[in-house]
């Protein structure tokens, strides 16, 4: 007699976790949906986010319900995990890290094309994911930061190393750097905006604003290796404390 095949079993997909439910609706401009839960984010002093959205405005990340802001800076912090560092979660209004992960997304592919293009037989392609952070360094009047690098590197070392990073005194501000050059250091429009008081775009004006940001930052970069090259002096990629 034939046996039945076994059942497969499938893994249990552990549901998703909001926060306390709250009534008085969804704090995201514009948005009428009256159920709405607190987002899970605790900072490494044990302060809760206090933000309210709908299951609209949060973003799951491993499960857990955040707002946009604080959702960017998990995905940094696991990332980190993933890596072998464990960090603590920063400051509740510490927009660094996640300031970083956003514009890095948008630069990725053109920086990573740029390199292809400025780079030969002889070069590699430098291209790391993580976003870091650099304790301060008094001695070279470095701040604090969080950053994202891609770089150009022959076997003797790094011809060109591109940066986004988001200092410590200056979270709102992004910088651009090529070596120890910063390029450009300036606050995104949205950012800006968030400063004023103003309320957020259309979905389709703040991509249009992200990418007017995108070729900002890119133009500079372009300049910079048509008048230098990319022969620029060599350096770590990075020295993490």
């Amino acid at each position: 007699m034939a046996k039945k095949p076994a059942k497969s079993e499938e893994p249990e997909i552990e549901p998703v976790r909001y926060g306390e439910a709250e009534g008085g609706g969804c704090d995201h401009s514009g948005c009428t949906n009256t159920e709405a839960y607190r987002c899970l984010y605790r900072d490494r002093r044990a302060v809760d986010c206090s933000w309210v959205a709908c299951t609209e405005h949060l973003r799951v990340v491993d499960g857990r319900g955040y707002c946009m802001r604080h959702a960017g800076v998990v995905d940094v912090l696991l990332m980190a995990r993933r890596q072998g560092t464990e960090m603590l979660p920063p400051d509740l209004d510490d927009r660094c890290a996640s300031l970083v992960r956003a514009v890095a997304s948008d630069l990725n592919e053109p920086v990573l094309e740029r390199l292809v293009r400025w780079g030969d037989t002889s070069t590699s392609i430098i291209n790391d994911p993580s976003i870091r952070y650099t304790r301060s360094d008094r001695i070279h009047r470095d701040p604090g930061h969080w950053e994202r690098v891609w770089g150009l590197a022959t076997r003797t070392g790094i011809l060109l190393r591109v940066g986004v990073r988001v200092e410590d005194p200056r979270p709102e501000t992004v910088i651009l750097t090529a070596g120890v050059t910063h390029l450009v250091a300036t606050i995104p429009p949205w950012i800006q905006r968030h400063l004023k008081g103003d309320p957020a775009q259309g979905s389709q004006s703040e991509l249009v604003e992200r990418l007017a940001f995108q070729q900002q930052l890119l133009q500079a970069l372009d300049e910079h290796v048509e008048k230098y090259g990319v022969t620029f002096p060599r350096s770590l990629l990075s020295a993490h404390n």
